[in-house]
């Protein structure tokens, strides 16, 4: 049995919450909140690491009311910096993007940054570090995505822009709960 299960793929948020607080924990990613919360609830993970709010955008998903349903015991919070990044595969300015990439919260929590900016369209995926991988598939040439650092750079991607964020002390709770 895996000790710790958490949204994938690596480099999102939730894995450099990993990273920081729960180094030394065997992993598993999954690509959902649902299949982590069935995992946790059939025994095959031990613990989940769960993203429930972000003090800039609010509540993540309805992932606290799933907890409190399912009466999963929360064992530790832990609270991550958010530092919002834009990257892509060419170097591109402000003016040059016409489509952006990112998880649901990333493009809530740069609404101000982008404001000026309303050529853009904005294409939601299931995790920020999972948009990178619809960036590099979709090769377009003037796309760009919302992302940490760690993945922009991991991903061998050009950094644009860093700190995009909306709110310079911009953090995300993070939750480890058991069955």
């Amino acid at each position: 049995m895996t000790d710790l299960g958490l949204l994938g793929p690596e480099n999102t948020y939730h894995d450099i919450a990993r990273q920081r607080f729960l180094p030394n924990l065997s992993f598993s990613f999954f690509n959902n909140f649902d299949d982590i919360f069935t995992a946790l609830k059939e025994g095959k993970i031990k613990k989940a690491l769960i993203a429930v709010r972000n003090n800039a955008s609010g509540l993540v998903s309805n992932n606290l009311e799933r907890i409190r349903a399912a009466q999963f015991k929360i064992v530790q919070e832990y609270d991550l910096p958010v530092n919002l990044c834009l990257g892509s595969n060419r170097p591109l300015s402000l003016r040059e993007i016409t489509k952006i990439y990112s998880h649901t919260m990333a493009i809530k929590e740069t609404q101000k940054f982008f404001s000026k900016y309303s050529h853009i369209t904005f294409i939601s995926s299931t995790s920020t570090a999972g948009a990178i991988q619809e960036l590099v598939n979709n090769r377009e040439k003037t796309a760009a995505v919302i992302s940490s650092k760690e993945a922009i750079e991991t991903n061998n991607l050009l950094l644009i822009a860093e700190n995009i964020e909306d709110h310079p002390d911009n953090k995300t709770t993070f939750t480890l709960i058991e069955g």
